[in-house]
């Protein structure tokens, strides 16, 4: 296999890379009323499917919304979204699987039993199932999403904890008299976070396809404030007559994925690189 050169020849490149690649993205979306030459909830009759112009440089929707606008608009509402919904199911996920599996006994078995019966149901089935119950919503999107997500966060913590708290270095913190409080948070916890941070960076880019998937049905942000997903549901009726109306948002959501997954790859390499140095 060739080896790789120039800027990308090491992980910490690559992961400085696709770090920067990243901060752009946030700052685009945090700083999207900047981009905005049209308000993205103007309706204009007059404008109805225009293509692609010099106006519009996205062209406009069935309504005559710039779609450019309410492209950069959503865009700050999916990350959002997206970001709140791994952050929430990371830490709860995390707590419970590190619990699991330093405590262990009857709440071991109770909690895993419960994670087994969540997950025997296709997770996004089961996301819609509890959407739907709620609401249509960003809360009630996040809240369905965060439901089904701190199951796998918690699966993997527990599996980590569970073969940490075997370690010589474990059991030299408990010989030394430290609290199992103080063994879980501060020798084992730590060194359980790899794989878990991984996970969180690649879970990104997913949870922006479900929380498009959720809005598409109309499960997520309820028009006319736009996000990708319903941006892809008002689009589908002119999807013939206007294909760009469908073209734009599904690129957005792709690329940002695509990224999210190269962003995850990265820090795989490179913590994988820290680990195999320090044995």
């Amino acid at each position: 296999m060739p080896k790789r050169r120039g800027f990308f020849r090491t992980p910490k490149a690559r992961f400085l890379f696709w770090l920067a690649v990243v901060g752009l993205l946030a700052v685009f979306a945090l700083a999207a009323p900047l981009f905005i030459r049209h308000d993205p909830l103007e309706v204009n009759l007059l404008q109805v499917t225009k293509a692609p112009s010099k106006e519009y440089i996205m062209g406009t929707d069935y309504i005559g919304r710039c779609i450019f606008c309410r492209l950069v608009k959503g865009a700050s509402r999916s990350i959002f979204a997206a970001c709140a919904v791994v952050a929430i199911t990371f830490v709860i996920g995390t707590a419970i699987g590190c619990l699991c599996g330093y405590i262990g006994g009857a709440f071991d078995t109770v909690v895993m039993r419960f994670v087994d019966a969540v997950q025997a149901f296709p997770s996004m089935v089961f996301t819609i199932s509890v959407a739907a119950m709620l609401g249509s919503g960003l809360l009630n999107c996040i809240i369905a999403m965060t439901a089904v997500g701190w199951t796998g966060y918690a699966r993997l913590a527990r599996s980590q904890v569970l073969t940490l708290k075997e370690k010589t270095f474990v059991s030299a913190a408990r010989i030394s008299g430290m609290s199992r409080t103080a063994i879980l948070f501060k020798t084992i916890l730590p060194n359980s976070l790899t794989p878990l941070v991984v996970s969180a960076s690649m879970h990104v880019g997913s949870a922006i396809l479900g929380f498009s998937g959720l809005s598409f049905l109309g499960l997520g942000t309820a028009p006319p404030f736009p996000e990708w997903g319903n941006m892809l549901n008002d689009g589908k009726a002119t999807l013939q007559t206007a294909p760009w109306t469908v073209i734009f948002p599904g690129l957005a959501i792709l690329i940002v994925v695509m990224i999210m997954g190269m962003f995850g790859d990265s820090i795989n390499e490179l913590l994988n690189l820290k680990k195999n140095v320090e044995q």
